[in-house]
């Protein structure tokens, strides 16, 4: 009864490796994250709409396999933001470039007391599944076999560079998410971190209400 129950937080995640820009499960099956740009839609001229549609519609007609649309939506604290934007305009001694950052500044934290901030990025997720290799190499499926690893990063590839391709078409940017920001991703997504704003941050274009 006074024994202790342990757990690590590894046993209730299904990732068992990140090689690359793949990652691996721990069932054998892997997947691989392409980041794309968004547009608002109701901005553009009835010709692009079209186009875009049309893109999409390519996209979809093109693909023999499953892939997945992951939205993520995390709130965004803009306090350290605002605040390196008042040190900045006191180190500037152009008066007009610290008229422009002061009115900048005053516009951020209007934008912030109106509401809610969070930052909204798009994947596609390409999946793959051990299976896909045949039942043999299903049962050695693991990111500890060099050659199971070299198969599966192969067949990624061929996958994803068929989406990007699409993707380009469609007038959007698309890249392939490498292993450093694979790993920072899945923290953020397990531990639902607020994201925060430094004054170098490129970040601030994703921010919407």
């Amino acid at each position: 009864m006074n024994k202790k129950i342990g757990a690590s937080t590894q046993k209730f995640i299904e990732i068992s490796d990140i090689v690359g820009d793949v990652v691996f499960f721990k069932n054998g099956d892997a997947c691989s994250l392409i980041e794309t740009s968004s547009v608002n839609f109701f901005l553009l001229s009835q010709d692009e709409q079209n186009a875009r549609i049309y893109g999409y519609m390519g996209l979809i007609n093109s693909l023999s396999f499953s892939l997945q649309i992951l939205i993520i939506s995390r709130k965004v604290d803009m306090t350290n933001y605002i605040n390196m934007l008042g040190e900045r305009i006191q180190q500037v001694s152009n008066a007009r470039v610290r008229e422009h950052l002061t009115q900048y500044k005053s516009f951020i934290q209007e934008l912030v007391s109106e509401g809610q901030l969070l930052d909204k990025k798009l994947y596609v997720v390409i999946p793959f599944s051990k299976l896909e290799l045949g039942a043999t190499a299903a049962k050695g499926g693991s990111s500890k076999n060099t050659n199971y690893v070299q198969r599966v990063t192969e067949a990624i590839s061929s996958k994803r560079n068929l989406v990007v391709d699409q993707i380009v078409r469609m007038g959007l940017s698309a890249r392939v998410l490498p292993r450093e920001e694979l790993i920072k991703l899945y923290y953020e997504i397990y531990n639902n971190e607020t994201i925060s704003l430094d004054f170098e941050s490129t970040d601030i274009k994703n921010v919407i209400l």
